[in-house]
């Protein structure tokens, strides 16, 4: 390995239901730091289940996320290496394909409303109170950032993307939540161009507020059916919004 990793960069993980997460947000860290760079080697496998106190099993589960997402590449026997520095680049990437063929937009909510109206499904069913605790934050930094100002600015853009990532872990489900997790990149990378177009909708700041306190209370209630048809109803008035305002 290029860069010395024997000066503690990893870290003991404690016990966690989600422990290849945790990995995975510490070796990424590294990456957008700086710390580990392109062509840098990962510790052997050996190395990385002592520094971080876990199996095997919960190591590969990590590395294989990790070459999801196109941070890391396996070369055989010469190990892990870092493929790129973050995941902006995909990001990007998606954000310019929209901009060029919107119609992608379309194809994008047709992915969303399946995954994203089974997860508040799963949640619904298996969040626990905590979780639920953690997705209803939406609803007061909304508040306190200012319901009109959702779709305004940078940090209502993030409260939107960190819902569903709350709403992959409440699912309580570790391959659903993977899976979900795996695509946020490119989900993250049409919020700019999204937002940019809705923002100029009058009330669609207070539209969004509103539909995910629906979904909220529907996953606090334990009510899957409700929380699932909630999320679609979302995603069908994103739809016919964006349509209206490109077509």
């Amino acid at each position: 390995m290029q860069n010395d990793m024997s000066n503690g960069l990893l870290n003991k993980i404690t016990k966690s239901p989600d422990i290849p997460s945790l990995v995975v947000q510490q070796i990424t860290e590294l990456i957008k730091t700086g710390d580990l760079k392109p062509g840098d080697r990962l510790p052997s496998e050996n190395e990385m289940t002592r520094r971080f106190g876990i199996s095997r099993i919960s190591l590969r589960e990590a590395m294989k996320l990790l070459e999801a997402k196109g941070y890391i590449v396996s070369r055989g026997r010469r190990g892990k290496f870092v493929l790129r520095a973050d995941s902006h680049q995909l990001e990007s990437k998606i954000g310019d394909i929209l901009a060029f063929d919107h119609n992608k937009i379309w194809e994008l909510l047709a992915v969303r409303i399946i995954i994203d109206s089974e997860a508040a499904a799963m949640a619904a069913l298996h969040a626990t109170r905590d979780q639920i605790e953690e997705l209803s934050t939406f609803e007061s930094n909304a508040q306190a950032l200012g319901i009109s100002n959702l779709l305004n600015t940078k940090e209502g853009g993030r409260l939107y993307a960190n819902f569903y990532q709350n709403l992959a872990d409440s699912t309580n489900n570790t391959i659903f939540a993977h899976l979900m997790k795996s695509i946020s990149s490119i989900l993250r990378g049409a919020l700019p161009y999204s937002r940019q177009k809705l923002m100029h909708v009058p009330g669609a700041s207070e539209m969004f507020y509103s539909h995910h306190k629906k979904i909220i209370e529907a996953i606090r209630s334990h009510n899957p059916e409700k929380a699932k048809k909630l999320v679609i109803e979302h995603i069908d008035w994103l739809e016919k919004t964006m349509k209206m305002i490109l077509e």
